[in-house]
């Protein structure tokens, strides 16, 4: 589990989250709710071991999450990130292969270059594809390295409503193998059925 107490982050100069206290679990979907601005990014980055609180304390299996090196933390937990953007003309098959070596996990990946419908990009240079193709590229790549957490800040923004359904049924089908995943979302909670918990930031 991941554990969270009493976080305040700072972005800037600026306090957007206070005294604020969560639980990530495995086998769970976790949706992180609230308008542009609230914190939800800068949550994800401090859970995930990226960004040290301002205050407060975090946890991953009752060890203080900034005792983990960068290199374990890459076994543990893995990011796709809302503004990821590809700048190496590699391919997608190459992409994928380096995530590949890192988890060692070919049924992960191919697992997700068929859920997030890829299959026909993997020839493609990363450099020509759309965003919303780039978007899928960077999730599959997280997911391929199959670590017990995965953290995704804002996977829909530059989906279509198939692509959107894709996701989702893998993202359930990842919780169901005991995956914990966190999902960042600028979205109503009526939408988001397939999370079994919902966390709406405060607004500041």
């Amino acid at each position: 589990m991941i554990s969270a107490r009493k976080l305040s982050l700072v972005r800037g100069e600026k306090i957007v989250l206070e005294n604020f206290s969560i639980d990530i679990q495995l086998g769970q979907i976790t949706a992180i709710l609230g308008p542009n601005g609230c914190g939800k990014s800068t949550l994800l980055a401090a859970l995930s071991g990226d960004l040290q609180p301002a205050t407060g304390d975090i946890s991953l299996d009752d060890r203080p999450i900034n005792e983990y090196s960068i290199a374990q933390l890459a076994r543990i937990r893995a990011v796709s990130s809302q503004s990821q953007r590809f700048s190496l003309a590699f391919t997608v098959e190459q992409i994928l292969e380096m995530s590949l070596l890192r988890s060692g996990n070919e049924e992960s990946t191919s697992n997700a270059i068929q859920a997030l419908n890829i299959a026909h990009l993997l020839g493609r240079k990363v450099t020509t594809l759309s965003g919303g193709e780039q978007q899928r590229v960077g999730i599959a790549m997280a997911i391929a390295q199959a670590t017990p957490y995965l953290f995704l800040d804002e996977p829909f923004a530059a989906q279509d409503l198939e692509s959107i359904t894709r996701i989702q049924k893998f993202l359930r089908e990842l919780a169901v193998q005991g995956v914990g995943v966190v999902v960042v979302a600028h979205a109503q909670e009526d939408s988001l059925d397939w999370c079994d918990v919902k966390v709406r930031l405060p607004i500041r």
